[in-house]
């Protein structure tokens, strides 16, 4: 720190590490974490495992180094901070610089940062496999161009020592010796250029047997064609013309901003590789708008001079407004463009298929078959082996895959380097630089999907004098955005238009489904929720949904999870209003909303089995249950559906069904609590009680005033608190009493306690006591006592205060509640400490502490540590006292608790030295 290298012993915390680096900025989810540091045999608690290590990171880079996000943890640098993400976005921008020199120079800096074997050390081997390819090969590609740009500015003797080295690294990049091969010629060492390609020659043949690709053996043939020192030319030897007719050029235009994609770009260039032999079918596949057409006509000019028989291109309209191309037809268009006369086509597919592939045979020709709807319309265009086949497509054609073997490249949305670098060909880079939270915005409106951006590119070049800012404002509307997104003179570049053609291509039932998840408010869907919504089984939702992950309109980020693309989750829920009747739709909500309060039941016997539920009766939902494994497979599932389940509290309230509303708010407050999710806590609790008060059900208020309390004792809000909280009190009273009567109780004592009305605190937590017992209502006797002792603490009758604490203690622990116990014992520690027994309160104190670090409940932690440091500081020792304080602090601000400020103060007002420094 400070400047000086900080050295990481752990591999573990070298992987986690590089992991949070190569995403400086941005979140990074358990899931990915895990990934990087584990690979595929994570440990059983892997959240808990990703706390020690980051832990152990703060330690060595300070505590604001990683922060912590509600999905995962965040290295809080910049980009340019990292190396690896400095050099690819010099390298980026170099390509995007017209001018030569400024452009060399930057490629120079680029390649200055270069160490050797990138990620060497980090102890990730999936970190490895991910990243060190893509690395390397734009390395390769950088240190390609910086050398075709020093052409003829350096000496050549230079440029053939750079290309000796890279050639002995990389031995089988035939790009490296054909810029060897030619400034060997070039220069006059005509020899040793022949020796080059005889060297490479028998490496490709040992390693790989194969022949090395045209344009080697182009330059083969005019060095032996040449005299000595010649330069050679670009006349093609003629060794590999296709024997049939003219050489058809048929690939549309290039994209001419043609913008990211590097990783997709390498992969592709990974499939052919040096010295492969340059056939066989690569399938690039992704939803409507995704860019699947730009990327496969780019890559395909980047290798078409790898393939002297030519290249083929037909738009099969698979999903188009226009009729599919007939088989017959693609067939007849391939033969004709190859040198068939017309009076000699076949007159059948088989034939005509079979003609194809004699004449293409040995050719190798390349074939571009876009938009295509399924395996059955691109099996018999396949050319056979030795010529290479890419195919588009909005369907995953998994048969192409799976029994003629084809690789795939899947589509996903643009990230934010990539949505700049194609906004900067329409806005420039002036425009983007001077809103880059406008950029950003931007960005998520159109859910990265490149024909989205592309339009609202257009749009700002268009109304060059509007901010971006101005056109963000216009797509926030989600009822208008689509409107936005589009060109009413080209259907091609309408958004709606495109993604009604995958629309219509479904079978009724699944585009049922479809238009029936544009209800669900979630980012994603699991199956029990779609079955819900189709209001069919798991094993016949399991089918619909896979029709729709294999049309590319829903993604499958793992096996169990769902999710829409932002901008068809739109569409989506305009089909469900326009195509969808009202009864079916609130038929379906009711579904999901029930399967959803039945879930969260069956996930509370794992997260809060104490919780209050004997007067909550179910609507009864047919199926299986999820089945949770363990604790923290729940913690899990309410993570992922955290906003679904806070919006259908208020859809449930809006769509007038206040006790599905005031039930789903209570049983979630066991996640928000342990979550703390005090936001969240507090909107679903006050939509509960407007519900529940709209609808005068007595009972449903006492539920929904007691949760709408606690989440505000939770934010330590006590007059808020209180009236929610008395107006529970007054339903009780209203109704005779219920089994809710007791926790309404204890929580004003809680209240009172807050407001430092200690008196008052007391009288409600010993009549709460006095009617749990009298009801036998166990958890209630045990959370009433901690009250009790708490109010003593704040009556200064500390020995009475400890006894209370300690009766909690032995409660919680007959009824198994650890981290009830453990705030029990931290309670018998303050008071101990009050009563000036320091060597009790300090063992009570610290066994409490490990209990609570256990189980990684860091918010009960605070009090504990506050209670030690005061401990300490009493009995002479600041510095440690200093530093539990210090932790205590470091805890209230990850969580945000409002206890921070009373921490700092304590730690005012110790000595300077006694002070820990700050990391």
């Amino acid at each position: 720190m400070n400047g000086s290298p900080v050295v990481v012993t752990s591999s573990r915390q070298r992987a986690l590490l590089a992991t949070l680096a190569l995403s400086a900025g941005r979140l990074v989810s358990i899931e990915t974490l895990a990934r990087g540091v584990w690979g595929e045999a994570p440990p059983e608690r892997i959240r808990g495992s990703l706390q020690t290590y980051v832990m152990r990171l703060r330690r060595l880079y300070g505590e604001e180094t990683v922060a912590t996000e509600p999905d995962g943890y965040r290295l809080v640098a910049e980009p340019a901070d990292v190396d690896a993400l400095r050099f690819l976005g010099l390298v980026d921008t170099a390509m995007e610089t017209a001018e030569p020199d400024r452009r060399r120079a930057i490629l120079g800096s680029a390649l200055a940062l270069w160490r050797g074997a990138p990620l060497e050390g980090a102890g990730s081997p999936a970190l490895a496999a991910e990243w060190v390819p893509l690395l390397t090969e734009r390395y390769l590609f950088a240190a390609e161009q910086r050398i075709d740009l020093d052409s003829r500015l350096v000496p050549d003797a230079r440029l053939v020592a750079e290309l000796t080295e890279l050639v002995t690294q990389h031995p089988l990049r035939e790009s490296l010796w054909a810029r060897l091969v030619r400034i060997l010629a070039r220069s006059g060492r005509r020899a040793e250029a022949l020796a080059g390609y005889a060297r490479l020659r028998e490496l490709l043949a040992d390693e790989l047997g194969v022949e090395p690709g045209e344009e080697l053996r182009r330059l083969h043939a005019e060095l032996l064609a040449a005299g000595e020192g010649s330069l050679p030319g670009n006349e093609s030897a003629g060794a590999d013309r296709p024997r049939h007719g003219a050489v058809p050029r048929q690939l549309p235009f290039d994209v001419a901003s043609f913008a990211g994609r590097d990783a997709e770009l390498a992969a592709l260039d990974g499939f052919l590789g040096a010295g492969r032999e340059d056939g066989g079918i690569v399938v690039i596949e992704g939803t409507a708008g995704v860019g699947k057409t730009s990327l496969a006509v780019h890559w395909s000019h980047r290798v078409a001079d790898r393939f002297p028989g030519g290249q083929l291109f037909l738009d099969l309209r698979g999903h188009s407004a226009e009729t599919p191309v007939t088989l017959q037809a693609a067939l007849a268009g391939f033969l004709r463009a190859v040198g068939v006369s017309p009076e000699s086509l076949p007159s059948t597919v088989e034939e005509r298929s079979a003609l194809l592939r004699s004449r293409l045979a040995g050719s190798r020709t390349l074939l571009l078959l876009d938009n295509a709807r399924d395996a059955e319309q691109v099996r018999p265009l396949l050319p056979g082996p030795g010529n290479l086949v890419v195919v588009t497509s909005r369907n995953q054609l998994r048969g192409l895959v799976a029994r003629a073997g084809a690789r795939r490249i899947a589509l996903g949305s643009f990230g934010h380097r990539d949505t700049v670098a194609l906004l900067a060909g329409s806005v420039g880079r002036a425009r983007l630089d001077a809103e880059p939270l406008a950029v950003a915005e931007l960005a998520e409106l159109c859910g990265g999907l490149p024909l989205a951006l592309a339009l609202a590119g257009e749009r700002a070049s268009r109304f060059s004098g509007m901010s971006l800012a101005g056109i963000v404002d216009e797509l926030r509307d989600q009822r208008l955005r689509l409107d936005a997104l589009r060109d009413p003179q080209d259907a091609g570049t309408d958004l709606r238009a495109a993604f009604s053609w995958s629309y219509k291509a479904l079978r009724p039932a699944a585009a049922r489904l479809f238009r029936l998840l544009g209800l669900h408010p979630g980012l994603t869907v699991s199956l029990h929720s779609a079955a819900a919504l189709a209001g069919t089984g798991l094993r016949e939702a399991r089918d619909l949904v896979d029709q729709l992950a294999a049309a590319h309109l829903l993604n499958q980020p793992r096996a169990d999870r769902y999710q829409f693309h932002d901008l068809l989750r739109v569409y989506a829920a305009e089909l469900v209003e326009a195509e969808t009747p009202e009864e079916e739709r609130t038929s379906a909500l009711r579904r999901l909303l029930d399967r959803y309060l039945a879930t969260v039941a069956e996930a509370n016997e794992l997260v809060r089995p104490d919780l209050l539920t004997e007067d909550i009766e179910l609507e009864p939902v047919g199926g299986e249950g999820v089945g949770f494994v363990d604790h923290e497979d729940t913690i899990a599932w309410y993570t992922a559906e955290r906003q679904a389940l806070v919006a259908l509290v208020e859809i449930a309230a809006r769509h007038g069904w206040p006790a599905r509303a005031w039930k789903l708010a209570w049983l979630l407050r066991g996640f928000f609590a342990e979550r703390h999710d005090r936001e969240e806590w507090i909107a679903t609790g006050q939509t509960a009680v407007e519900a529940a008060r709209a609808a005068k059900d007595r009972l449903g208020l006492q539920y929904a005033a007691n949760n709408l309390g606690s989440a505000y004792l939770r934010a330590l809000q006590a007059d808020k608190a209180l009236e929610a909280l008395e107006e529970g009190k007054k339903a009780s009273e209203e109704t005779g009493g219920s089994a809710l009567t007791v926790a309404i109780l204890s929580n004003l004592s809680g209240a009172y306690f807050v407001r430092a009305e200690y008196t008052d605190a007391e009288q409600y937590a010993l009549e709460a006591v006095r009617l749990a017992r009298e009801r036998g209502q166990r958890t209630f006797v045990s959370h009433a006592l901690l009250n009790v002792s708490a109010a003593r603490i704040g009556l200064r009758d500390f020995d009475h205060a400890a006894e209370a604490a300690m009766a909690a203690f032995d409660a919680f622990t007959e009824l198994s509640d650890r981290y009830h116990a453990a705030l029990s014992l931290g309670n018998a520690a303050e008071a101990l400490e009050g009563a000036g027994r320091y060597v009790e309160a300090e063992v009570h104190g610290l066994r409490a502490l490990a209990e609570l670090r256990e189980l990684n409940a860091d918010y009960g932690t605070i009090d504990v540590l506050i209670t030690l440091g005061r401990i300490r500081h009493s009995t002479g020792r600041g510095a440690e006292a200093g530093r539990h304080w210090a932790e205590a602090l470091a805890v209230c601000q990850r969580l945000g608790d409002p206890r921070a400020g009373d921490i700092e103060a304590l730690l005012a007002t110790l000595p300077a030295g006694e002070r820990p420094t700050p990391p």
